[in-house]
């Protein structure tokens, strides 16, 4: 028994490295290529097959620390700070979609439950493939591109209300589907209490002891004892474990530790999402296509279509030029990776039939080898569309991403704050330099980054600030980190 799980595990590994290494070369994006190998070694093709009984158990675990990963960069405070802008333009374009996507399936014959499952697939982006062509073509910090990647990564924080409500569609009736929804909500809603209680009250005073010991590797067992653990409490709850998993991501987030626990988490996320891609990849049924190339195509085709045009409209309603507007919808137009986990939370739960989820996987497939060609040439593309006098993008100041936050740009970087870095602290404050000062000692970043009261909270880090007699001095810290600053 030990011997054949140890073949097959050699088998995976091996073909997975063979294929993301050829992908990677010719730039693919990865997850395609873990796609493929679970097509190459899924039941439903020739040749060797892998068991994915337990493949798909420690898949599970790639879409946790996937949501841990996410709630990370969406804290509470930074959902407030982007309420008007992002949280706005994002909950429309996710909404409208699954509305009007959901209402063409039901129209097409699919029951009421499966079509919003379907919708809720077909508002996902990639955020991958839209940061990484935007990266090539040199557009991430244009305007289209700033909205593009921003609007996309708010998708996948809004992927978190389906993985609540998908679950608890599979009852038979109306009014208790309507049941099982305000009881997931309440559950949810108790599950947030207690991971935000927890996290205020548990999760940063142990974080400081632990990184007090500076040991890496008691960091990562306590890493990954909080994840999990939040992961069981929402299961016990009866709601998903990734659930549980983005809101103790969202409470860490917001402490000083946030990038000191991402780069501990990422290579199990990293790993155990490629199994996830895998496990997707073993549904797809080659044998079908040639009987729903054609429905697939279409669906591909009309995924892209209508998010081309709804994106474009709710950015155009923003007060954005429609060039502009038009680029956003055609780099939003891809289909995501986190709709895969939302197919398969529709399959777990019975909500969707085979034939319809094959259709829906393959549109998605076909709209993320379609969509890079539509990122590539959307500067043409609008000058065909809306002409060159009136499509003149405007310069981007504009949305601010999550992951680069304006306040840390331009400024020194003091590496270690002792005694010595203190120093340089103070002679560059007197120069009127912006710093960072980064240091490992938590009793450090406690002493320079909490002296005086809490003023306010951005992204990822955590905004204590003071005055002096001279000139007013704001704090900014993170994963033992201290930051001054001369007004």
């Amino acid at each position: 028994m030990l011997e054949q799980a140890l073949v097959q595990l050699l088998l995976l590994l091996g073909a997975t490295v063979l294929v993301v290494l050829v992908f990677q070369r010719f730039r693919i994006p990865p997850s395609l290529g873990y796609l493929l190998v679970g097509v190459m070694l899924g039941a439903h093709t020739a040749g060797p097959v892998i068991d994915n009984d337990y493949i798909d158990v420690i898949a599970e675990f790639g879409i946790v620390f996937l949501l841990f990963t996410i709630g990370l960069s969406f804290s509470l405070p930074q959902i407030y700070a982007l309420r008007h802008t992002i949280l706005g333009l994002g909950t429309a374009q996710v909404a409208l979609t699954t509305l009007v996507v959901a209402m063409i399936a039901w129209w097409l014959g699919l029951p009421g439950p499966a079509a919003f499952v379907v919708g809720a697939v077909f508002a996902q982006s990639s955020t991958s493939i839209i940061s990484k062509q935007l990266l090539e073509q040199g557009e991430s910090q244009a305007r289209h591109g700033r909205l593009g990647t921003t609007m996309s990564v708010f998708q996948d924080i809004t992927a978190v209300p389906f993985v609540v409500i998908i679950p608890v569609l599979g009852v038979a009736a109306m009014h208790e589907v309507a049941g099982a929804l305000g009881m997931a909500l309440a559950k949810a809603f108790l599950a947030f209490v207690i991971v935000l209680l927890s996290g205020r009250y548990l999760l940063r005073p142990l974080f400081h002891l632990v990184a007090e010991r500076r040991s890496a590797e008691l960091f990562t067992l306590t890493v990954l004892f909080v994840s999990l653990v939040s992961a069981w409490t929402t299961k016990t709850l009866g709601l998903s474990m990734a659930f549980g998993a983005f809101l103790a991501g969202m409470v860490l987030g917001d402490t000083e530790f946030r990038h000191q626990v991402e780069s501990t988490i990422r290579p199990f996320r990293d790993v155990l999402l490629g199994l996830f891609f895998v496990s997707i990849g073993m549904l797809v049924e080659p044998a079908l296509l040639p009987d729903i190339w054609l429905e697939a195509l279409l669906g591909a085709l009309g995924l892209l279509g209508i998010k081309v045009v709804l994106v474009t409209l709710i950015v155009r309603f923003s007060g954005v030029d429609p060039q502009t507007a038009f680029r956003t919808g055609l780099v939003l137009a891809v289909g995501g990776e986190f709709g895969f986990a939302l197919l398969a939370i529709g399959l777990d739960g019975n909500i969707i039939a085979s034939r319809p989820a094959q259709i829906v996987l393959n549109s998605v497939l076909f709209s993320m080898i379609l969509a890079p060609l539509l990122i590539r040439f959307n500067q043409p593309l609008a000058l065909w569309a809306f002409g060159r006098s009136r499509g003149r993008a405007k310069p981007a100041g504009d949305v601010p991403t999550p992951s680069e936050p304006t306040e840390s740009q331009g400024h020194v970087v003091i590496c270690g704050f002792g005694r010595t870095g203190q120093t340089v602290s103070r002679f560059l404050e007197s120069e009127g330099f912006d710093y960072l000062a980064l240091d490992m000692d938590p009793a450090i970043v406690r002493r320079r980054g909490w002296r005086g009261s809490r003023c306010s909270m951005a992204t990822h880090r955590t905004l204590p600030c003071w005055k002096t007699s001279v000139w007013s001095v704001r704090r900014y810290w993170s994963s033992a980190m201290t930051t001054g600053r001369r007004r």
